[in-house]
C-alpha cells in the first residue's frame, strides 16, 4: 500500500474494522513510514478525546426555525453563512448575529471543549459545525463554492469570492474561469473552465452532483458510495479516491482515476476503475471497459470499438465485431490488463467468453476453485474469486 491508500483506511484500521490481510499491510507500512505513523498517533489521540464528548448535544428549539427564515433570502443567507465561519476564527466579532445563535454558542461551548493537537483545533471545530448543519438539514441543501479564477456564475449571479450552491442550482464557468466546491467535510471538487455543474442532493450520508459538460477534478476522503457525479451517459461513484472526469458536448465522458477506485454505472452495469486507469462512456450504452493509461494504442482503439460499435453496425454484425476486436485486445494484453479482460468476461457469451477465459488463464495463475464451467455459466461467486487473483482484494470492499 502507498501513503494515500493507508491514509484512506487509517480510521478503519484504528477502529479495528479491517480484514487481517489489510491490517497486516498497513502495519508493515506504518513500521517503515514515519509520516503515516505520526498521523496514526495523532488520530488515536483525537479519537480518545472524541470518546469523552457527550453522545448528543441538542440545539435550542428556535435555532433551526431562525436559520430557515434567514436562508429564504439567498443574498442574506450567503452573507450570514460566511459570518458563521468568520465567527469560528474571531469570537470577538458578534455584530449582526442572531441572539439565539450566540446564546447557543455560549451555553454549549463548555460542553464540547476539547484539548486539540497543535493547529488542528480550528479545522475540527469547523468540521463539528458542518456536521451539525448537514445532519439536521432536510430540505435545506447546499455546499460551499470558492472562486479560483475569473468570474464563475451560480445561476445568473456572479461568484466573486465565496458563496453557496443550493440544491437545484447550476454552477457555470466560461473559458477563463474556474471554481472549487467544498463538499461538506468529505472532499473538494475543482470545476475547470467551460463546465456546468448542478447540485442534485445533499444528505448526512450522500452528496450527488450532475456534470452536464466540461471537466472536474475530485478529491474525496469518505467511505465508499458517499459521493456521486451523474453525467448524461453514466454515474461516477466514488469509492475513496482522486479522479478527473470530463464530459463532451455529445454526453460521452472520460474518467481517469489518479488514486483509489471509482465505479461507473449505467444500464445496471458497473465498471470498476483503479488508479492509473481510464474508462469511457457513451449515451445509451453500458460503461466502457476500463484500461490502464499505458495500454497500447491498438488495444485502446479495439476496446472502444468493442464497447460502442455494435449498434452502429447492427445486431447481425455484433458477434463478428466482438471476435475481431477481441483478437486485437488479446494480442495486446499484458498481465495487468487482466483488469480489462475480467470486465469483458461478463459482457460476452459462448465462444467469445471461452476465448477470454483462456487468455486470462495464460496471464495469471487461476486456482482450482475457479472452474471453466462456473465462468461459462456467469457464476458471480466465481467472478468475484477471479477478481481476487489480480491482487485487488475482495470485491466486497468496492460494494460496501
Amino acid at each position: 500500500m502507498n501513503c494515500r491508500e493507508v491514509k484512506y483506511y487509517l480510521d478503519d484500521f484504528a477502529e479495528g474494522r479491517l480484514i487481517d490481510e489489510m491490517r497486516t499491510e498497513i502495519e508493515n507500512h506504518l513500521n517503515l513510514c514515519h509520516r503515516c505513523q505520526s498521523e496514526y498517533i495523532d488520530l488515536n489521540l483525537i479519537l480518545s478525546e472524541v470518546k469523552s464528548l457527550p453522545k448528543t448535544i441538542d440545539p435550542s428549539k428556535d435555532l433551526w426555525k431562525g436559520i430557515n427564515k434567514r436562508i429564504s433570502d439567498r443574498s442574506s443567507k450567503r452573507k450570514r453563512f460566511t459570518k458563521i465561519f468568520s465567527l469560528l476564527s474571531n469570537e470577538s466579532d458578534l455584530s449582526g448575529f442572531d441572539p439565539d445563535l450566540i446564546k447557543l454558542k455560549n451555553s454549549e461551548k463548555n460542553k464540547a471543549r476539547i484539548i486539540f493537537i497543535g493547529g488542528t483545533a480550528a479545522t475540527i471545530l469547523l468540521g463539528v459545525l458542518l456536521g451539525i448543519l448537514y445532519f439536521h438539514q432536510s430540505s435545506i441543501g447546499f455546499i460551499l463554492v470558492e472562486n479560483i479564477s475569473g468570474i464563475p456564475r451560480i445561476g445568473s449571479e456572479q461568484l466573486k469570492n465565496q458563496d453557496v450552491l443550493q440544491v437545484g442550482d447550476w454552477l457555470e464557468t466560461d473559458e477563463s474561469s474556474s471554481a472549487r466546491l467544498i463538499v461538506g467535510t468529505i472532499g473538494e471538487v475543482d470545476v475547470r473552465a467551460k463546465s456546468r455543474v448542478k447540485l442534485i442532493q445533499t444528505t448526512s450520508s450522500e452528496y450527488r452532483l450532475l456534470l452536464s459538460q466540461g471537466k472536474i477534478k475530485a478529491s474525496i476522503w469518505a467511505p465508499p458510495r458517499s459521493f456521486f457525479i451523474e453525467t448524461p451517459s453514466a454515474t461516477a461513484i466514488d469509492l475513496g479516491c482522486e479522479f478527473i472526469l470530463e464530459v463532451d458536448n455529445d454526453g460521452s465522458s472520460t474518467l481517469e482515476v489518479i488514486s483509489g477506485w471509482v465505479a461507473l454505472e449505467s444500464n445496471e452495469i458497473e465498471s470498476f476503475i483503479p488508479a492509473n486507469a481510464v474508462c469511457k462512456t457513451k449515451k445509451d450504452y453500458a460503461p466502457g471497459t476500463p484500461y490502464f493509461n499505458d495500454a497500447s494504442k491498438e488495444m485502446i482503439e479495439a476496446l472502444y470499438e468493442f464497447d460502442f460499435s455494435s449498434k452502429a453496425f447492427g445486431d447481425s454484425f455484433s458477434k463478428n465485431i466482438q471476435s475481431m476486436t477481441l483478437n486485437v485486445i488479446f494480442s495486446q494484453a499484458r498481465k495487468k490488463d487482466a483488469l480489462s479482460l475480467w470486465h469483458i468476461l461478463s459482457r460476452v457469451e459462448g465462444e467469445n467468453r471461452a476465448k477470454t477465459y483462456f487468455k486470462l488463464e495464460g496471464l495469471v495463475n487461476i486456482p482450482e476453485t475457479i472452474t471453466f464451467e462456473g465462468i461459462m455459466k456467469g457464476d458471480i461467486s466465481m467472478l468475484n474469486k477471479l477478481w481476487e487473483v489480480f491482487g485487488y482484494g475482495s470485491r466486497s470492499l468496492l460494494n460496501n
